[in-house]
């Protein structure tokens, strides 16, 4: 039988390669790029424009500026939930009741390390995602560039399109 820190860390693993795994690199230059129409051209510079839009979207992580924005609270929160934990498991603080007292200590010294370790996972996670989002949103832009360069080289006109 695993352990719930075991669980909750495998779980952040899957989690990983699950979004690992599902975000797909856009090429800077197709090879049937030159096959593409106006229109076509067009089109696929809007939809690059829709993932940049997408990727800078703001997140509830913290921003490059100030990287420990949000996480000191947590980290303390945590930090003093395991320590009332682990007084109360040592000196049996819940009201003194002996041996119970001692028992409720170890469940909540056991749940605030599960939930610090939850958070961790959680934080990991988000981080991971938003460095993605970065990835997409530089290689939109440089298919983007691609792109437009194609559109002008082809003479292709905005207001041909709108026709």
């Amino acid at each position: 039988m695993r352990s719930p820190r075991t669980r909750a860390a495998v779980a952040g693993l899957a989690a990983g390669l699950c979004l690992a795994v599902g975000a797909q690199p856009i090429e800077r230059v197709r090879l049937t790029d030159n096959d593409l129409g106006c229109q076509q051209i067009y089109g696929e510079i809007v939809q690059m424009d829709g993932l940049i839009a997408k990727a800078a979207a703001p997140t509830a992580l913290p921003t490059a500026a100030d990287p420990g924005a949000g996480q000191g609270a947590a980290v303390a929160g945590a930090v003093a939930q395991t320590a009332l934990a682990n007084v109360a498991a040592r000196t049996g603080g819940f009201g003194g009741f002996g041996g119970l007292g001692n028992m409720f200590g170890n469940i909540a010294a056991q749940a605030a390390q599960q939930q610090a370790t939850q958070q961790a996972v959680a934080q990991a996670g988000a981080q991971q995602q938003a460095q993605q989002g970065a990835q997409m949103a530089q290689q939109a832009q440089g298919r983007k560039e691609h792109l437009t360069g194609l559109f002008l080289s082809k003479g292709c006109k905005m207001g041909e399109l709108q026709k």
